[in-house]
């Protein structure tokens, strides 16, 4: 274990009466609940300052994306329309099984 430090830590009364409850019912010292106290809250603090960060990562994304993907949209406007998918067939006829250009007729 890293090497301790000692400090001095004023409580209110009620505060302080609670801590005692627990550690009498836990079979702690007054000192293991503080660290473990300050050590769950530093974690909590990490967690949300980590959602933090992925929020904003994502928000900061979402308009890259956006703009990405206007873009590609227009790249796809110089491609022929073929009209509604139904009239296509992704099966090929038994004859052209090899035939890779045969497999999309229209039907």
């Amino acid at each position: 274990m890293a090497r301790m430090k000692r400090v001095v830590v004023a409580f209110p009364e009620d505060i302080l009466a609670g801590i005692d409850d627990i550690v009498v019912e836990t079979n702690k010292t007054r000192s293991l609940f503080i660290r473990e106290a300050c050590c769950f809250y530093m974690e909590k603090v990490k967690k949300e300052n980590m959602r933090e960060q992925m929020i904003n990562g994502y928000l900061e994304m979402a308009e890259i994306n956006r703009l990405l993907a206007e873009e590609i949209a227009c790249d796809f406007d110089c491609f022929p329309r073929w009209g509604p998918a139904d009239e296509y067939s992704a099966l090929a006829p038994d004859d052209s099984r090899h035939d890779v250009s045969a497999r999309w007729r229209k039907t």
